[in-house]
């Protein structure tokens, strides 16, 4: 079956979706580090996606099992633009190409299914492996906020990528 993405429902939601976020390395170039999360909790942020005309919450799912998420949020219909961002909670799919799947099939989504003609990402200097999965799908770097976040005691400039659909 391989890998699949799809809205994300409240019945997804389990605890080993919300360990995902207790894991340092999971979280290492997120602001997610800074938050604390309970099933409940989560289930309530699915359903305010659920609810959303500005946020979609995709799951990532490999042979069924969900390994992550992807997200479409700050939508904007005038603009026809949208940021994207993802997480794969299950560390043992890392570097297996989950992550540059998951967006090259959300890529296609935003273009046919939301209409829209551009996305955008936000990350750390120094989250190679999110850089990598955003270069591999086309996006590119168009600019750099100085000393942007905060991370780990120390301040990290934010890569900004964006892609025309």
């Amino acid at each position: 079956m391989g890998l699949s993405i799809r809205l994300l429902e409240i019945n997804d939601v389990s605890e080993q979706y919300v360990e995902w976020f207790s894991n340092k390395k999971v979280v290492r170039y997120s602001d997610n580090q800074y938050r604390s999360f309970t099933l409940s909790g989560q289930k309530e942020y699915v359903l305010n996606c659920i609810n959303s005309d500005e946020k979609q919450l995709y799951g990532i799912f490999y042979d069924l099992k969900h390994i992550g998420n992807i997200e479409l949020s700050n939508i904007n219909y005038l603009h026809k633009r949208a940021e994207i961002s993802y997480i794969i909670g299950q560390t043992e799919y890392w570097g297996k190409g989950a992550a540059s799947d998951a967006l090259s099939q959300i890529i296609s989504l935003a273009r046919e299914q939301y209409g829209l003609k551009k996305l955008y990402a936000g990350l750390a200097d120094g989250n190679y492996a999110s850089q990598r999965v955003l270069e591999k799908n086309k996006f590119v770097l168009e600019g750099r906020r100085l000393n942007h976040l905060f991370y780990h005691g120390a301040w990290l400039d934010q890569l900004d990528y964006g892609l025309e659909l």
